[in-house]
């Protein structure tokens, strides 16, 4: 059966409906990813190296708004000097890519060495790979003892920066 005056015909309808399904189903996965406001490169290029290293969006989305807060926004010279986006410090325990350290923290080879490392610091402290809320990401870094600052402050932190960088 044919629509009058259609390019749709019953047979076809079906595979029509699958299409436009699949396309809307494309249209919001790229316009989601889309909502990062790239008005600060560092940011950016931090983000995509997240998920080149294979953290999900809306991980690698937390993880870039907790090193912009980390970092006054990408401007502190652990950060610039360091390539030390989490402040992070050399660890102990678990395997680095850090070459060393200075002003007490982790120093590493390029930003993309620093994002293995905390790939490395995630899977060795075993945090989970999706989360509900920035709430839930805050709360599981603080009870890992990432931070010593008080809970309410280092969460106001980072929702500031997710809400600036992702329009959440």
């Amino acid at each position: 059966m044919s629509l009058p005056g259609s390019l749709i015909s019953g047979r076809s309808l079906p595979g029509f409906l699958i299409l436009a399904t699949l396309f809307v189903i494309v249209f919001q996965i790229f316009t989601r990813q889309k909502k990062m406001n790239i008005s600060n490169k560092h940011g950016f290029d931090l983000y995509k190296l997240l998920i080149d290293q294979g953290f999900i969006h809306e991980t690698a989305q937390l993880i870039t708004a907790q090193a912009a807060f980390e970092t006054g926004n990408f401007t502190s010279p652990i950060y610039l000097y360091q390539n030390n986006p989490w402040g992070m410090k050399l660890p102990k325990s678990r395997d680095t890519t850090a070459t060393g350290s200075a002003r007490g923290h982790a120093v590493y080879s390029s930003l993309q060495s620093a994002v293995k490392d905390y790939w490395l610091y995630y899977v060795y402290f075993k945090y989970p790979w999706t989360w509900q809320s920035v709430d839930a990401f805050v709360l599981a870094l603080k009870e890992k003892g990432y931070f010593e600052s008080p809970l309410s402050s280092y969460l106001r932190g980072v929702k500031k920066y997710h809400k600036l960088y992702f329009y959440v």
